[in-house]
């Protein structure tokens, strides 16, 4: 077993208590959100329960199949890394202060230094490979496409007329924050890089066929984790958005049908 896989190892290992203490807390401690809006803390309770029963369990596999030479559980380990990335940010800056705010910042590191090493890792693999003609090329690209323009057309609506009148976003003002860390990664991060990702992807680079099955899964178990907070905000009552789920339930079997294909072509790496 080589240094990379060691520390890879060693970070998914510490990623994964840390994952497992957190979520355990947020989801059953009730003093954990009591400074955030109901909102915003009835959601960070179905995502919890989420990380809990899903995320937390696929890490551990997923890393066994890393172990035993598996790209298919590299690829998925990559996905759940930038999941929590991206997760963890807005734990980090949309959170209010509590008692878990150290475990949010060690995650947040972790998570971030394990996917840099996956892509390491799996751009050794990319290198050793021709790239798939089994992937789905046009649907992902234009899946990616349209999560891209949807979610812009949706914070955008939000913000530009806000700026236009010099006011305050509703979902800034209502969750009583500075600023929508998520209208952050997604405007400036997320939402750019699938739009990268399609054309890289129209254009058949190597590198767009390494790039693609990361940004599935994290698709997908996005909108597992949006699925989860949307059931905890009607268990609660704190909205009715029963048709949001179905969107993000459509957006994650889109997603999976997807990623199938495109995985099988991958079966082992050195």
């Amino acid at each position: 077993m080589n240094l990379s896989i060691r520390i890879h190892t060693l970070l998914t290992i510490l990623l994964t208590i840390s994952l497992a203490v957190i979520s355990f807390y947020g989801a059953f401690d009730l003093s954990t959100y009591e400074r955030d809006a109901t909102s915003i803390a009835v959601q960070g309770i179905g995502q919890d329960f989420v990380d809990l029963f899903l995320i937390v369990p696929v890490l551990v596999i997923s890393l066994i199949f890393t172990l035993r030479s598996s790209i298919i559980g590299l690829f998925i380990h990559s996905g759940i890394s930038l999941y929590i990335v991206y997760s963890f940010f807005i734990y980090c800056f949309g959170v209010h202060f509590n008692n878990l705010f150290l475990w949010y910042c060690a995650v947040l590191g972790l998570s971030f230094y394990t996917f840099i090493i996956d892509i390491r890792l799996l751009s050794l693999i990319e290198n050793r490979r021709e790239s798939s003609r089994k992937f789905p090329v046009k649907s992902t690209a234009i899946y990616f496409l349209v999560i891209a323009v949807m979610f812009y057309t949706l914070w955008l609506k939000d913000i530009i007329p806000a700026i236009a009148t010099d006011g305050v976003p509703t979902t800034v003002s209502d969750y009583r924050l500075l600023v929508n860390p998520v209208h952050v990664l997604d405007i400036a991060l997320v939402l750019p890089g699938l739009i990268i990702a399609a054309f890289l992807l129209l254009r058949k680079k190597r590198y767009a066929f390494l790039l693609a099955p990361v940004l599935l899964i994290f698709i997908i178990l996005m909108a597992i984790a949006l699925i989860g907070m949307v059931i905890a905000m009607l268990f609660k009552g704190v909205s009715d958005e029963s048709s949001v789920a179905a969107i993000f339930t459509l957006l994650a079997v889109a997603g999976i049908v997807l990623l199938i294909p495109g995985l099988k072509s991958f079966k082992r790496y050195e």
